[in-house]
């Protein structure tokens, strides 16, 4: 895999409070595919035939994506991971050259610009980054638009829920 450009990679080993299962044919090109992304790969499991069966793949700390050996099911999963600070066109240029299908950058209505990229294998992977520029007016939109009971940064909790 290539080396990542971003910050330095949480190599630990800890509880991940949250990962996502991809399914696929070929693990070294999953691997590949991914690194353009800014996946490493933390770790690599043996199977009982000593290939490798499982792959711990990880971008920034709990982002953790277990790759395992197998037949996938296209279309199947959709996992969305936070950006951080990249630059998302020259993301998807690294994945289009590494013969992944892309969307994006785009934005959304919910002030983000995504990149959507699908695998060999049928998954979907975005990488998601708010739009700074747009961040009063986000806050505002969301004030005014969503419900529920949450809190918006910058301001004190508050319950949107419309009675």
């Amino acid at each position: 895999m290539t080396e990542k450009t971003g910050p330095a990679i949480d190599r630990s080993i800890y509880p991940m409070p949250m990962f996502v299962n991809l399914v696929s044919r070929d693990l070294d090109a999953t691997q590949a595919l991914y690194a353009a992304a800014g996946f490493v790969a933390l770790a690599t499991i043996p199977g009982r035939d000593g290939a490798p069966l499982l792959v711990h793949l990880r971008r920034e700390k709990f982002q953790d994506i277990l790759v395992i050996r197998g037949t996938s099911v296209s279309g199947s999963t959709t996992a969305s991971f936070a950006a951080g600070d990249v630059d998302l066109v020259e993301v998807a240029k690294r994945l289009r050259a590494a013969g992944a299908e892309v969307t994006g950058p785009y934005d959304t209505s919910w002030f983000a610009t995504d990149v959507a990229f699908t695998d060999a294998d049928g998954n979907k992977i975005v990488l998601t980054a708010p739009r700074t520029v747009d961040q009063r007016q986000a806050r505002e939109w969301v004030g005014g638009n969503i419900t529920g009971d949450f809190e918006v940064p910058g301001r004190t909790p508050f319950n949107t829920d419309r009675q």
